[in-house]
């Protein structure tokens, strides 16, 4: 079986959903397909305005409104693919959805606040109007087609906002299931229950996390997520003009690409293909034929030393020194364990040799949590002076490259460094992992295009670019321009550009 993940924007229209349709039913001639679906384009942002909007006290009818409109949309554009019967059933379908959606909006602005599981069960719906529409969509298409409920399959295990999907506990469930029965099963994305029963979302890429927890379950021979890029670039396609888009990567590349900022990818999502040894492709619902980005553990075919240079923007650094750090046991522990319990996440951590600092980043939104949590934790010590005031540093940002072959190429990081120094991109901080696949260097957010850049025509422009200045362009200066002008087809082949 396969598992085949659409995004909003390969859902956004009736058209996109046609075709988003229309590739699930390729693969189904070929073998049974499990496909997960995110809401269309704009439904979820808009469930959430309408969560805001009600609790500023505005008109809960025009937010459900805008909500319908794209159903409605959807609905009325595929009168001319599904039959009238069908089509009406949908509408009750949504008609009950707007009805719920609208009783605990009311709820809310009585009572004047939304609990995160009221929130979680309106922020899901989108997604379960979407697989009610593809499998009314398949059938009409001549392919048997059912429905598959996250509820009762997806044990989620966090807050109601944020869960992860206990895979032990719900693996068995998808065994007393008669799978046979449906070539095509379809499930709704970003879904599950918790051990209450109460629905639970699974957070940032939730549908994306879904898919690989369904091919996990499920034993799946592959997993496929169909988004609107031709699969992972080397690096961002809207920083470097030439980025290249990349063939293959392993499950560790994947996982640092998708941590240091890769918007395709989510470390959450690789986490279960990884661990099941699961096949994943990246591909674009636009242009099905293009073959995308594989996910596996098969030996590398690229050769690429550095498979891709990534940029995670908006950092703050902090620096925890002082004559108490030193030989004192314990102290980086007591550091991680605060920003723990403040529930942030670090993004890249450094110290010292002498034991005299530790810097680590974080993303700037989270820093006065950070800030407080820290003072909270190590309160006697900067009043003793054991410590010194705790240093911030926003509008940073970590530009790292990323590549199994790093591991066993000498030389990469003095061209990693000499890359920037040529950019004159200052260095704030440097961290490499253990694994090698990875060095990261902290710098200034504005200066990020240029290190991006510079990065990417070291390792992987074979072009060379020459800058020549001229003062003085008379007789002599407009005969060397002249020569250059002459000599640039020659030195386009020694690929040299001036």
């Amino acid at each position: 079986m396969k598992v085949m993940k659409f995004g909003g924007t390969s859902l956004a229209n009736w058209q996109r959903f046609e075709m988003a349709a229309e590739i699930v039913l390729t693969s189904a001639r070929e073998e049974q397909v499990a496909t997960v679906l995110s809401a269309p384009a704009t439904v979820t942002n808009n469930l959430l305005a309408m969560v805001n909007m009600v609790l500023a006290k505005g008109d809960v009818d025009e937010a459900l409104a805008k909500v319908a409109e794209v159903f409605e949309a959807l609905y009325a554009d595929a009168s001319v693919s599904l039959a009238e019967e069908a089509r009406q059933q949908l509408k009750k379908v949504l008609a009950r959805q707007l009805a719920s959606w609208r009783a605990k909006l009311a709820g809310v602005q009585l009572l004047g606040e939304c609990p995160d599981s009221v929130r979680a069960e309106i922020l899901v719906a989108g997604e379960r109007l979407s697989a009610a529409l593809m499998v009314e969509v398949l059938k009409n298409k001549g392919v048997s087609a059912g429905l598959l409920d996250p509820r009762e399959l997806f044990l989620g295990v966090g807050t109601p906002l944020e869960s992860v999907v206990d895979i032990a506990v719900s693996k068995p469930r998808f065994a007393l299931l008669k799978l046979d029965e449906q070539r095509v099963w379809v499930m709704p994305g970003f879904t599950a229950a918790g051990a209450d029963g109460k629905v639970v979302t699974l957070g940032r890429n939730g549908s994306d996390y879904s898919a690989a927890v369904l091919a996990a379950c499920l034993d799946a021979d592959s997993c496929e997520i169909w988004t609107d890029v031709d699969g992972v670039y080397n690096t961002d396609p809207r920083v470097v003009a030439d980025a290249k888009l990349l063939s293959q990567l392993s499950y560790q590349e994947a996982m640092e690409l998708s941590y240091f900022g890769a918007k395709v990818l989510h470390p959450k999502t690789i986490s279960p293909i990884a661990q099941f040894q699961i096949p994943c492709y990246i591909k674009n619902s636009f242009n099905p034929k293009a073959p995308g980005t594989l996910v596996s553990n098969l030996p590398d075919q690229t050769g690429l030393q550095v498979k891709a240079i990534s940029n995670l923007d908006n950092q703050t650094m902090f620096n925890v020194s002082g004559p108490g750090m030193k030989g004192m046991v314990g102290m980086a522990s007591r550091i991680l364990e605060s920003i723990a319990r403040a529930k942030v996440s670090v993004s890249l951590i450094t110290q010292s040799s002498s034991e005299y600092s530790i810097s680590f980043c974080v993303a700037t939104l989270d820093a006065p949590r950070v800030k407080w949590a820290l003072e909270q934790e190590f309160e006697l010590e900067l009043k003793s002076e054991l410590l010194e005031p705790l240093e911030m540093r926003d509008q940073l940002a970590i530009v790292s490259l990323i590549g199994d072959g790093m591991r066993t190429h000498k030389g990469v990081a003095a061209r990693f460094f000499q890359a920037l120094a040529q950019a004159s991109v200052n260095i704030i901080a440097i961290a490499q992992g253990s694994s090698e696949r990875s060095i990261s260097a902290v710098v200034e957010q504005r200066k990020t295009r240029h290190a991006v850049a510079a990065c990417h025509q070291g390792f992987f422009d074979v072009q060379q670019y020459l800058d020549v200045f001229l003062v003085g362009a008379g007789n002599i200066g407009t005969g060397l321009l002249e020569q250059i002008k002459q000599q640039e087809a020659m030195l386009k082949g020694q690929h040299i550009s001036i």
